[in-house]
């Protein structure tokens, strides 16, 4: 199972929400150390970002990474730096290689 997330950041806090994002996974990593998280910078508008989560076992998982207080506290760091913000869970539908 894959996570994902769309971010706009609001303008100059770019720096910032690479920092806060960052710590937020860091966190999760020590939990989740088969997960592999990845975030994303658009050439074309810098302040749209693209989170890739990659390995969780399961959506039961996933979910339990969620509801501790960490994770929402990790979280709610991130969103003050936010504009809008999207997450979503993804199943592997196809593979190229």
């Amino acid at each position: 199972m894959y996570t994902s997330g769309v971010w706009i950041v609001k303008k100059g806090r770019e720096d910032e929400f690479g920092r806060r994002w960052q710590e937020a996974v860091d966190r999760l990593v020590l939990e989740y150390p088969n997960v592999k998280f990845m975030l994303f910078r658009d050439r074309e508008n810098p302040r749209r970002y693209v989170s890739l989560g990659e390995g969780w076992r399961n959506p039961e998982q996933f979910e339990a990474a969620r509801s501790t207080p960490e994770y929402q506290d990790s979280m709610a760091s991130v969103w003050r730096v936010l504009e809008s913000g999207d997450m979503a869970a993804l199943d592997l539908v196809a593979e190229v290689s």
